[in-house]
């Protein structure tokens, strides 16, 4: 690889080694072949020295000679060459120095988004549109996929339904219970009024016996002679205007009718006379034994009433116990909304599983099916990425301590190199056991450049050490090889293989092929050949 490199760089100088090749090739192999020879007979009996020593010094003889005339006639050449005046070119030259350089390791990763999300229907049908394609950048809540929903949205309006009748129900129940509550309320009031009079009878009944059993007091029986003493004298009274009203009557003094008026007026004083004597027997004569029997079956009577008006109260008191049932049933109606409600929302939530939406910010980066694809609960539909990048690295564990939150190191991402600098988000506490490294995450600016899944590497700066820095633009790379022109005493360039580390911002250090106190081509190395003279600007 290295002479190819050479060759590639500079033909003259190729040419003469290929010359000294061919010269210096004859005799290295005869002399290759002897020394082994002279190794296998060495191995086995040593018998015949002095001839394998004769044969090896022979050939070495013969080898010697052929490399000395190589070399003479290689150095002709080279001094013919060296005859030729070198080309002479400008160039701004500059001299290697030590100093700190950073230390720093690289280690490989790739570029994620913070964000990756598969999305999957959870309800079975054939799919009615997809509206993304890869690439398409989405946003939150942005329509993706609509699968065919109308088994669903049939099954939502029947919970729907169910819904506003076990609403209709709970009205329904409520105003039995308003109704319910009002009649027994005015069962127990009638109730209640009817124990009341039952109980004024009974009261009533008893006063009545009380009095039937005391017989009549002094009083009434002095009324009822005052009573007997008032009527008869009516009764004379009457019987004398009846007397003379006849008498004139007959004379023809007065009418007829007049008489008629007469007896009317001693008929009614003899019957008020009639009675009030008879009520003043009865007043002597006290209260007879079927009086007290009827007052005493009137009590009883009355304390029937008042049972019977206690047992309606206790009646409408328990009916006023199915207002509690009616309230249940409230209750029950009113689970019935709430199991309704939940299988409308459920109905909801399934219906709405029918449209695929974009959960965040992103681009879509698969698309798993096209329009009529029976979709099935679990089957990927659509792939999205966003929220941002970052980039994963695994780190070895000797390097954790040079990696905290906020740590920065500068990021090439893709094959072009990108350079930008990641700040540490995450280091992720499990490591690997068997490769003793851990992950970390570095945040990442999402530029047109960068994209998720690109390859890229970190490097994780762990100190300042004595180095050697030179201008980036002072080497180039070829078949995976750094070169770089020194110039020595006599300005003459001279190509050299150098190890240098990756290049921060416009310079690199060199890590082997140069020493301090050298001149090198500091820029526009393309223009320089091996061999040139070079003018330093």
């Amino acid at each position: 690889m290295f002479v190819g490199a050479m060759t590639a760089a500079h033909p003259m100088r190729s040419q003469r080694q290929s010359r000294a090749i061919r010269i210096l090739g004859p005799g290295w192999i005869l002399f290759l072949f002897a020394w082994l020879y002279w190794s296998e007979l060495h191995l086995r009996v040593n018998k015949d020295v002095k001839i394998q020593q004769t044969i090896f010094l022979l050939a070495s003889v013969f080898g010697s000679a052929q490399i000395l005339s190589g070399c003479s006639s290689g150095g002709h050449e080279e001094a013919h060459k060296a005859a030729k005046s070198p080309v002479t070119v400008q160039a701004k030259t500059v001299v290697v120095q030590a100093g700190l350089a950073e230390v720093t390791h690289t280690v490989t990763g790739v570029v994620e988004s913070k964000l990756n999300s598969v999305l999957s229907g959870k309800v079975m049908g054939r799919v009615n549109a997809v509206l993304v394609r890869e690439g398409d950048r989405v946003k939150k809540g942005q329509l993706l996929i609509s699968i065919d929903a109308r088994e669903l949205s049939a099954a939502a309006a029947s919970a729907n339904a169910n819904l506003n009748a076990s609403r209709v129900g709970v009205g329904s129940a409520k105003t039995a219970v308003a109704i319910e509550e009002k009649t027994s309320r005015a069962r127990i009031e009638q109730a209640e009024a009817q124990l009341q009079q039952a109980k004024a009878q009974l009261a009533a009944a008893n006063a009545n016996l009380d009095l039937v059993k005391a017989g009549p007091r002094t009083q009434e029986v002095e009324q009822s002679r005052i009573a007997v003493t008032q009527a008869e004298s009516n009764l004379r009274f009457a019987k004398t205007e009846l007397d003379r009203t006849r008498a004139l009557v007959e004379e023809g003094a007065l009418a007829r009718r007049e008489l008629d008026v007469a007896q009317n007026r001693y008929d009614l004083a003899k019957g008020q006379y009639d009675a009030a004597v008879q009520n003043e027997s009865i007043a002597r004569e006290g209260a007879r034994t079927q009086q007290i029997r009827a007052a005493t079956e009137a009590v009883t009577q009355a304390k029937a009433g008042v049972q019977q008006a206690e047992g309606s109260v206790k009646q409408a008191r328990a009916a006023a116990l199915q207002v509690q049932l009616r309230r249940k049933d409230v209750e029950v109606a009113n689970a019935q909304v709430q199991q309704a409600a939940a299988a409308a929302n459920a109905s909801q939530v399934s219906l709405s599983y029918s449209k695929i939406y974009a959960p965040f910010d992103g681009v879509v980066v698969d698309r798993m099916v096209d329009p009529g694809t029976m979709a099935s609960p679990g089957m990927p539909l659509v792939a999205v990425q966003g929220g941002g990048l970052f980039f994963t690295a695994d780190v070895p564990e000797s390097l954790l301590s040079s990696l905290t939150a906020g740590t920065t190191a500068r990021l090439r991402i893709g094959k072009e190199g990108t350079v930008t600098e990641g700040e540490v988000v995450e280091v992720v506490p499990q490591g690997d056991a068997s490769t003793h490294s851990f992950t970390v995450k570095f945040s990442l600016e999402e530029t047109p450049e960068i994209s998720p899944g690109q390859f890229g590497r970190a490097e994780i700066r762990t100190g300042k050490r004595e180095g050697l820095t030179i201008p980036a633009a002072a080497t180039w790379q070829r078949d995976g090889l750094h070169y770089a022109f020194v110039v020595d005493k006599e300005s003459i360039a001279r190509l050299r293989i150098i190890t240098v580390s990756e290049p921060e911002g416009d310079t690199v250090t060199v890590l082997s092929g140069l020493k301090p106190g050298e001149r090198i081509v500091a820029s526009n190395p393309a223009a320089v050949s091996d061999g040139a003279k070079v003018e330093a600007l």
